[in-house]
């Protein structure tokens, strides 16, 4: 029997890159060594790498939704022996076409595979197989959004074919409800006094102020839009079904620090599951939720955190977005005979960078309130993951999705 291990969002924002700088070098590894004891069973791992290695002349990650990391960021991938990424994500376009390019360079020099995203003129394979004993897998990813609203970057006419994507990256459809009308004028407002437009990171610091929710859901769609860049997905999926015995997806979807699917997400992973995907893994919404079988297809709707900041100032405390999952599928007779899931900890304290544990190693650390906070966290996350009530007290390093 072959294991397959999946896991959410990689991402370095400033906090965290302040946290591992020494004296100009950056030095990943330690963080992520903690979570190698949950992934060494595993035949082949796959990520999500939400951040683009567009070197240190693009500029690094200095603000919290325009990213760039440095190269030794993959370091710690290989180090944890991560075999593919997805590079499709909101974040893939935050240095433009070049530094689209240079991360797929960068990760195919260290001999990590990727896919989602491709230079111009790609005539290779865009579905990406790999093989675990005799049985041979494809993974197909795609993305619903590139952050254009934030960082004016798009791409038209060939270069548009670099991203997998679920819906027109410019001037799409909103998914996401408006503000109250006060938000809108009172940022027309202090527009008007700075003498320019407001950054996201200020919209958001505006909202909190103001007693708005910071959390959004994608409970908004045009179904037309989503039936028609869908077909899309169909032709990989058709293709890889002749080539492969197992195919997987791992889309880009879903609101942010929502404890629950939208009606977006929640139509897309029906319409995957008519069309016959073995197990869809989706991220972006930076929390755990929700993971069912649906027509006997396993579905995560968000496989949460890998490596973000608990000290984001935007962060939602109250949906637990420092508790990751880690997906395990368990492969026979070239089928997924059982669905698994781990649950980590992104963990900062008595000033160390940020370091991920699995919860069942880290509750041996613990004592007394930590510990009982602890046990009482991976609870609610068990239960927001199952629908079901946490088994006993004692931490699993695998749960069965039944």
């Amino acid at each position: 029997m072959k294991k397959i291990t999946v896991i959410g969002d990689i991402m370095v924002e400033p906090p965290f890159m302040e946290q591992v700088a020494r004296n100009g070098e950056y030095n990943f590894v330690p963080s992520f060594l903690p979570l190698k004891s949950l992934l060494k069973e595993s035949d082949y791992i796959i990520g999500n790498l939400e951040t683009p290695l567009a070197g240190e002349e693009a500029g690094y990650t200095d603000r919290i939704v325009s990213f760039n990391s440095p190269d030794s960021l993959v370091d710690a991938l290989k180090e944890l022996k991560i075999d593919v990424v997805s590079t499709v994500n909101n974040h893939c376009v935050d240095r433009d076409y070049a530094g689209l390019v240079r991360t797929l360079e960068v990760l195919d020099r260290n001999g990590i595979a990727h896919t989602g995203t491709y230079p111009e003129g790609f005539t290779g394979e865009r579905i990406h197989y790999f093989t675990v004993g005799d049985t041979k897998v494809a993974l197909i990813a795609y993305t619903y959004a590139t952050n254009y609203d934030i960082n004016g970057v798009f791409f038209e006419g060939e270069r548009a074919k670099c991203i997998n994507a679920l819906r027109p990256l410019r001037n799409a459809y909103p998914l996401y409800k408006r503000m109250p009308q006060n938000f809108y004028d009172t940022i027309a407002y202090i527009e008007e006094l700075l003498g320019r437009k407001m950054i996201w990171e200020e919209t958001i610091k505006l909202k909190i102020s103001m007693g708005l929710p910071v959390p959004v859901i994608d409970n908004l769609m045009d179904e037309n839009e989503q039936d028609e860049y869908f077909k899309g997905v169909i032709t990989d999926y058709n293709e890889a079904r002749k080539n492969a015995d197992i195919v997987l997806f791992y889309p880009h979807v879903g609101g942010q620090f929502n404890e629950l699917p939208g009606k977006y997400t929640q139509r897309l992973m029906r319409k995957c599951s008519d069309l016959g995907f073995d197990a869809v893994f989706a991220a972006h919404s930076h929390t755990s939720q929700k993971a069912e079988y649906l027509s006997g297809m396993p579905c995560f709707y968000s496989m949460g955190n890998v490596s973000m900041s608990p000290g984001t100032f935007y962060s939602v405390s109250e949906c637990l977005p420092e508790y990751g999952l880690a997906a395990h599928l368990y492969i026979d007779n070239k089928s997924i005979s059982r669905v698994t899931f781990s649950i980590f900890k992104m963990v900062e304290e008595n000033d160390e960078p940020l370091r991920v544990i699995p919860v069942h190693d880290l509750v041996n650390k613990l004592e007394g309130e930590k510990r009982a906070k602890l046990i009482a966290d991976v609870a609610s996350v068990y239960e927001r993951v199952t629908g079901k009530v946490l088994p006993d007290e004692a931490l699993c390093a695998e749960y069965d999705l039944v």
